[in-house]
């Protein structure tokens, strides 16, 4: 009896289909990656948008926005009570977290030991998920002795992504006497009413985006961990390289040509995220909370002048929607 002839693929048909199916999973991949940071993405949103909350119940309470940092002279006595907390530390009760609120010391910095428990809880409001931090918490945050600090191994503290702009500053990198300083919407030491915002709380930044820290990132390439290192003559920097919480969270918004040092260029959104750097992992932009609450998305090609206008909280300037 003659076999039966037995069907299959070839060797050619076979490498035809896999390379289909390659061809169909290098589509599907940027799909799905896609959609996921759309989803990180408005988590991120969220976040500011609770910010934006706490922010208003803080005023109602306190008839204010906060002051970005809580101060104390520092006396021979006491040397670490200078510089206690930021506007992060401040909000915690009106961002669901009474817990760390209460256990945090108001007395001493942040950055001692007495408030370890409270800074290196992870506040996940604080955090955008498109940010890829490697750990959280942090450690080698400066210890205080007088003036002098030392970065060290033992302390810790929580990172977050989310700053206010002290001012916008351009050029920045001349003479103090050249500085033009447009004022943000919060004050270093004073509460802000609402009556001080007179460019309107909807054209005024509150927070924004500069995430990634204590990791150096530049034009979305990672270049480097834990800036300053600890044995860099800038090593106290650190408690705001780091960018931990419970710290100040506080820049000048400015230019650059390149790295952090390197000012007064044409790039201001998504340079770096060193210091005075407004940065996120969204591509093409940073989320921003205005004083209303609403959160906008900044382009990276958003004009130097916008930018301004956007951070002065008293400029006197004219937005509209055609220029975002």
């Amino acid at each position: 009896m003659p076999r039966p002839s037995r069907h299959g693929f070839t060797l050619i048909e076979l490498l035809v289909v896999i390379a289909i199916i390659a061809v169909l999973i290098a589509l599907l991949l940027p799909a799905v990656q896609s959609a996921r940071e759309a989803a990180r993405r408005a988590q991120c949103t969220n976040n500011l948008k609770q910010i934006g909350i706490a922010f208003h119940n803080y005023l109602d309470v306190h008839h204010g926005f906060p002051p970005t940092a809580v101060t104390l002279a520092r006396t021979s006595a006491s040397p670490n009570t200078q510089m206690q907390g930021g506007w992060c530390v401040q909000i915690l009760p009106f961002m669901e977290q009474p817990a760390v609120y209460g256990a945090y010391n108001f007395d001493v910095g942040w950055y001692v030991d007495e408030n370890q428990t409270a800074v290196r809880t992870v506040i996940s409001t604080y955090v955008c998920p498109s940010t890829p931090r490697m750990t959280n918490p942090i450690n080698y945050v400066p210890r205080y002795n007088g003036t002098a600090a030392t970065p060290d191994p033992t302390l810790y503290a929580a990172a977050g992504d989310y700053f206010t702009a002290r001012s916008y500053v351009d050029p920045f990198g001349v003479s103090s006497s050249q500085m033009v300083e447009h004022t943000g919407a919060l004050d270093q030491k004073e509460f802000t009413p609402l009556s001080a915002i007179t460019d309107g709380l909807s054209n005024t930044l509150l927070a924004y985006e500069c995430a990634g820290k204590p990791d150096y990132y530049r034009k979305g390439g990672k270049l480097g961990f834990t800036f300053p290192q600890p044995s860099s003559k800038n090593a106290t920097d650190r408690q705001w390289f780091h960018g931990p919480w419970a710290s100040y969270m506080n820049m000048r918004i400015v230019s650059f040509t390149g790295d952090q040092y390197e000012y007064d260029g044409p790039c201001v959104i998504n340079c770096h995220n060193g210091w005075n750097g407004v940065y996120s992992f969204h591509p093409g932009g940073v989320d921003a909370l205005s004083c209303d609450g609403s959160v906008r998305f900044l382009k990276e090609t958003t004009a130097k002048s916008v930018i301004k206008a956007y951070v002065s909280r008293a400029g006197g300037e004219i937005l509209d929607a055609s220029q975002w």
